[in-house]
């Protein structure tokens, strides 16, 4: 009985002395690398940006950058990129149409119509993306009008999951594409991937 006693006074004093590891809040400005290390197989900030560049980079070498620059400044609307994946990235999904806008206002020659000022609009979209799960050129097309866009760029986010009894690998693919307003011609069509895995 004292010999137990003992045992469990023992890893008690190793509990309380620390040996156990114990989160603390740091901050990203205080700890190099932290943005940049994956904490799971989840989609982040970095793999989001990662492929909105890559599609951008694309973007900008494509036909439908020329057209901008030969029309002068066109009226350009981001439509809400849908979530194919099984996470719960909405607010994420958000941010990026942001970002997408950031760099079209600061990169590209168009003038942007942001969809955040047309929020029955903005409703109507979700609902109809949400019931009809795919992408209809002339539906977005006729958002774009509403919108009084001359073109519209939407994408989706979607993904494979795979899993082997030592390991987890998951592929995450963001889709973009513009779309003329007038014709409904596709004009840009681009996916980047980025690949997560717990090995």
């Amino acid at each position: 009985m004292q010999k137990m006693l003992a045992l469990a006074l023992c890893l008690g004093l190793l509990g309380a002395t620390g040996c156990a590891h114990k989160p603390k809040a740091v901050r990203g400005s205080d700890t190099p690398g932290l943005d940049y290390a994956a904490m799971g197989t989840g989609l982040d900030r970095r793999d989001l940006s990662q492929m909105l560049n890559e599609n951008m980079a694309v973007l900008k070498t494509s036909r439908a950058f020329t057209t901008w620059q030969q029309e002068g400044n066109p009226p350009v609307s981001m439509l809400p990129i849908r979530n194919e994946t099984s996470e719960h990235i909405e607010s994420a999904l958000g941010a990026l149409i942001s970002e997408v806008e950031t760099k079209l206002v600061n990169e590209a020659p168009v003038r942007v119509v942001s969809l955040e000022h047309q929020p029955q609009l903005m409703q109507e979209i979700q609902r109809q993306q949400n019931s009809q799960g795919a992408f209809d050129a002339s539906q977005v097309a006729s958002w774009g009008k509403q919108l009084g866009a001359r073109y519209v760029i939407t994408g989706k986010v979607f993904t494979t999951d795979e899993r082997s009894p030592n390991a987890h690998r998951v592929q995450y693919y963001l889709f973009m594409r513009v779309i003329s307003v007038e014709t409904s011609e596709v004009l840009f069509q681009n996916q980047a991937a980025v690949t997560k895995a717990i090995l």
